[in-house]
């Protein structure tokens, strides 16, 4: 699916783990741009309760101020400190009621939460626009890396921290693969893909050598995994996955292609990936290049380098060394004058 494009501009606020400063980062935004831009803020999963609910740690809540929309579930709605116009009422179900669109009248305090689908995310993205929002902020949930598929938003930022390791070295590796995952470049045949008429019982696409097209029928990834050996006898040029790239599909990828054949796979984004950095670096070696059809455009890396069991990375050295590796501009998400 092609890039989203309209005139409110839409991000999405990624984080990796818990406790790596995505609701501070949130609340930056939102202080950076009050009295400037209409803001409108939903969520993937749950936001802004003042105790985390999985590590039962307390966490900054999210302030609002008048004239924000929002779209988060009914019963979030009744718990947000603040005075509200109900705009609309869906019927995007979540476990704390159905999603609603409300105004801020009043500056305060907000719970959101919201669906868990790329699909009904997109819907609301789209419903928030309708308001004419000049900014709009997804807040991501633990480990959803989803919400920020181009299909969805125009950008995304990464939070990370010292809850990953209790080194700079772990952290900024991990860090560094998921970057190199969302960061994957488009493919030169990716126009030529999305052309393609396939039937939705098809999850493989094969680009064979001589240009000619075969199809691999799968419901599931693992299905996927259990017949492509069967298909890498042929000369490819491409393979088009459908869905996800898993390292089961990887590894039989690997196991079974021609050793010295070059094989590009490509995927719909980034988001698709779910790899480690060994697989990864496996596939590079055996000349199976990953490619993307929609890029993800990744402004920023903020960074928390404290976690609630003790850890603290020097600040600069871990800043350094993020940005070395990533190539992206580092931010610590705890010190205000880093934002500036």
């Amino acid at each position: 699916m092609s890039k989203v494009t309209c005139n409110s501009r839409s991000t999405a606020i990624i984080g990796m783990d818990k406790n790596v400063g995505k609701t501070t980062v949130l609340n930056y935004i939102i202080s950076k741009t009050e009295g400037n831009n209409v803001l409108g803020l939903t969520s993937i999963g749950r936001d802004g309760e003042s105790v985390d609910r999985v590590t039962h740690t307390p966490k900054p809540r999210i302030y609002v101020s008048r004239g924000t929309i929002l779209a988060t579930a009914k019963q979030c709605m009744f718990q947000s400190d603040i005075t509200k116009e109900i705009l609309e009422s869906t019927s995007i179900k979540t476990p704390l009621g159905n999603i609603v669109f409300i105004r801020s009248l009043s500056d305060g305090y907000i719970d959101l939460a919201g669906p868990s689908t790329t699909s009904q995310m997109r819907e609301i993205v789209s419903k928030l626009k309708k308001y004419k929002v000049d900014e709009i902020y997804v807040d991501g949930a633990i480990s959803r890396m989803t919400q920020c598929s181009p299909s969805i938003v125009d950008s995304a930022v990464l939070c990370t921290g010292a809850v990953l390791g209790r080194s700079i070295e772990m952290v900024v590796n991990k860090t560094n693969h998921v970057v190199r995952m969302l960061l994957l470049q488009k493919h030169e045949m990716s126009d030529y893909l999305e052309k393609i008429e396939i039937p939705a019982e098809y999850r493989v696409v094969f680009v064979l050598i001589d240009g000619s097209l075969k199809f691999l029928e799968a419901q599931t990834s693992m299905e996927v995994a259990e017949k492509i050996a069967d298909y890498l006898e042929y000369k490819i040029s491409i393979i088009y996955i459908r869905g996800v790239l898993s390292e089961d599909i990887s590894k039989k990828i690997l196991s079974n292609k021609p050793k010295k054949s070059r094989i590009d796979l490509v995927v719909e984004d980034g988001t698709k990936i779910f790899l480690s950095a060994d697989i990864y670096a496996q596939m590079k070696r055996h000349l199976l290049n990953i490619y993307v059809l929609n890029p993800i455009n990744l402004k920023e890396l903020y960074y928390n380098p404290t976690s609630p069991s003790g850890t603290k990375l020097d600040d600069i050295d871990f800043k350094l060394a993020l940005q070395e590796s990533t190539g992206l501009k580092a931010i610590n998400v705890l010190g205000r004058k880093n934002y500036e």
